[in-house]
């Protein structure tokens, strides 16, 4: 029996977390840049407002100033996500933790009014510890789960948020109610196709032929399909299958033109790769960076260019790889043109237990590894940019653009235990000021 938890509308409900007054009004939660909603409140939704609208186009569905607008935290929503996941792993089995937001996992009991109790208290658990509301959903396939959160999610009159689908009639009426591109693994491509062949609802997918299914389709669809009859066929590894590639970019919150303000920005991103590689034990040897113009912008000449470096071997250390990318960063450069975004990315990736080190190198590779280890461990236990490269301490003029900040939290920096000036909350403190504010306190008070 699989079961599959929700968060609902999980930016926003973290938003509410730390700022109670939220609750009831119409929040969306902007992506990088103030750009587009990726998160909406059930009153913003009520509103119109779809998902991946742009900001600007709010005005089109409703008055903007009836609604809340915020920047997206995604450190702190990161960071909820992490305690939740840690809840559903206490009570669940094999824990599949799908997206930030969502995680499948196998439930221990066979009876269903069991299995129902035991969700209905996790649901409260995970309200009460971490305030963020979930809806669970379980079946007897991930597919079917998903459909029974999604209707835990959508039922307004449930009171506990569980949803169990067990009952073969009680499915078959679901089904013919779920739109098909309601359903996990149906794209834009597939619902297309299949409303262009009157197939509108899962009951409907569920009553194809399966060699229909799969001359229309793929055996993705097939199994689709046989998940949504009750067989069990989609897995999903419970282990992070390494990457091929990782990638670290940026749109900053406007055009850059300074080598030195985008070059500190190159940095930064390379620190993130080499700390990703390093969290996956692995290491890279390719690094390839790139710089754009804004092409949106009509009376600035455009420029866009790529540049790739292999390394002398496979590495994991954020100088070596940061190092490279700057190489890679002053090949392409190009003064007289404003830059809007860049990123970098490793490739040529393998396993720690892969990795052979340079013959005529091999003691420093071993200073490196055994530095950035150490650094890692100060990071783990401190906080995430305790000890990182210089460049890298100020976002400066490469920031993104995040005008919508909430209300300063303190409860949020006590919650998290995340340095505030990493959140966007407010302005670290001038630790020099603050000594001197005390020291005329205190000779003020004798």
């Amino acid at each position: 029996m699989y079961a599959l938890a929700d968060c609902n509308n999980f930016f926003v409900s973290c938003e509410r977390v730390f700022n109670p007054s939220l609750n009831g009004k119409p929040v969306v939660v902007l992506s990088g840049n103030d750009g587009c909603v990726i998160a909406r409140s059930n009153e913003a939704k009520a509103q119109g407002i779809p998902m991946g609208c742009p900001a600007f186009q709010i005005k089109n569905y409703t008055n903007p100033a009836n609604i809340i607008m915020l920047s997206a935290r995604h450190i702190v929503y990161r960071d909820l996500s992490n305690r939740i996941m840690r809840i559903l792993g206490e009570v669940g089995l094999n824990l599949e933790v799908y997206s930030v937001d969502e995680a499948f996992f196998t439930l221990p009991h066979k009876d269903d009014e069991q299995n129902h109790n035991l969700l209905v208290s996790l649901v409260k658990k995970i309200q009460r510890y971490v305030g963020v509301p979930v809806s669970i959903g379980f079946a007897q396939t991930r597919t079917l789960a998903k459909i029974a959160s999604h209707v835990a999610k959508k039922n307004n009159n449930s009171i506990d948020r569980v949803k169990g689908l067990t009952d073969a009639e009680e499915i078959n009426q679901v089904l013919n109610r779920i739109k098909i591109d309601d359903v996990w693994g149906i794209g834009r491509r597939l619902n297309a196709k299949l409303l262009s062949c009157g197939i509108d609802t899962a009951g409907k997918f569920v009553m194809l032929p399966k060699s229909y299914v799969q001359r229309i389709g793929n055996i993705n669809l097939v199994r689709t399909q046989q998940e949504l009859k009750g067989v069990d066929c989609i897995s999903i590894n419970s282990v992070d299958i390494a990457h091929k590639s990782i990638m670290n970019s940026r749109t900053f919150g406007h055009v850059i033109s300074k080598k030195q303000d985008i070059a500190d920005a190159i940095i930064s991103f390379a620190q993130s790769c080499a700390r990703q590689l390093r969290q996956e034990k692995a290491a890279a040897q390719v690094v390839t960076v790139y710089i754009r113009g804004d092409h949106f912008r009509q009376d600035l000449p455009f420029y866009s260019n790529s540049c790739s470096v292999r390394l002398p071997s496979h590495t994991a250390s954020a100088m070596d790889i940061a190092k490279h990318a700057l190489l890679a960063f002053n090949n392409i450069f190009r003064e007289n043109f404003a830059y809007r975004k860049a990123g970098v990315m490793v490739t040529d990736i393998i396993s720690d237990d892969e990795l052979q080190l340079d013959i005529f190198n091999a003691e420093n590779d071993v200073k490196q590894t055994k530095l950035m280890t150490a650094i890692d461990n100060i990071n783990n236990r401190y906080g995430k940019k305790q000890i990182v490269l210089a460049p890298t301490l100020s976002r400066g003029e490469w920031a993104p653009l995040q005008n919508h900040f909430a209300p300063l939290s303190k409860t949020l920096h006590f919650y998290t235990g995340m340095n505030p000036r990493y959140i966007g909350l407010y302005k670290p403190i001038d630790k020099r000021k603050a000594e001197e504010d005390t020291e005329q306190k205190n000779a003020s008070n004798h």
